[in-house]
């Protein structure tokens, strides 16, 4: 693993023990304040039994059922800090896991594509044959880059490569591009088409959202992974 994946792999696990750390903060947190609004019932509880008419005493009742209330809001945080605490374990553990995916390459439902080392992957799914196609790359803020002339309307999944060069045949700077399918049947029905794109796995971190894995910069959290692909396989 190279030293850039040895500080993702810290920087993640930083980030699942902070996740963790906050959690216990909050139970704790709500722990205290119970504690001091406990505190302040039992010093009124105790002000009003002592200044109590004893010709007219005062109803156990009524603070019979503070303390069940209390008593249950406790238990409730105690829960929330068990479950808090289970989550933190399994954001850690989930990031572990994702560490492995460092330098892999992945497949992720996007439009989002990642330009790497001069070359990009990615697929599309027709619902049925279409008669008209254009498969456009486009630059992150929608600009037009180039055509892909290969594009085919047959139905059923089709698997693409992009060598990274604009419509004037010039090499474009890495970096996230964005995938523009447009189909249509015989009458002019635009179809509807699934694309994924493929990316290899530069980063891992994670947020109070999960864990996410960065392909020089399309971030996809970790459960979207379609497949794992031999990078070889996506040479063009």
């Amino acid at each position: 693993m190279t030293t850039t994946g040895n500080n993702a792999a810290v920087t993640s696990n930083m980030n699942a023990a902070s996740t963790a750390s906050s959690a216990d903060t909050k139970s704790s947190l709500s722990r205290s304040k119970l504690a001091s609004n406990f505190d302040t019932f039992l010093t009124m509880l105790t002000t009003q039994l002592k200044h109590q008419d004893p010709l007219s005493p005062m109803d156990s009742t009524q603070f019979t059922s503070q303390l069940v209330q209390f008593a249950n809001v406790e238990q409730q945080i105690n829960a929330n800090t068990n479950l808090e605490k289970l989550i933190g374990i399994q954001s850690v553990n989930q990031t572990s896991m994702a560490i492995g995916y460092l330098g892999q390459t992945v497949e992720v439902p996007t439009v989002a594509l990642a330009l790497q080392d001069g070359k990009a992957a990615f697929s599309y799914t027709l619902p049925e044959e279409a008669k008209a196609i254009a498969v456009q790359i486009k630059d992150s803020a929608g600009k037009y880059v180039a055509t892909l002339k290969s594009a085919t309307g047959e139905s059923g999944r089709h698997e693409m490569t992009w060598d990274g060069k604009d419509s004037n045949g010039n090499a474009v700077k890495d970096g996230v591009y964005q995938v523009s399918i447009i189909a249509a049947k015989a009458d002019g029905t635009e179809l509807g088409t699934g694309v994924s794109t493929y990316g290899r796995v530069t980063d891992v971190s994670s947020d109070s959202s999960g864990t996410l894995l960065s392909l020089s910069g399309v971030v996809t959290a970790i459960d979207q992974v379609l497949t794992i692909r031999e990078t070889a396989s996506l040479k063009n």
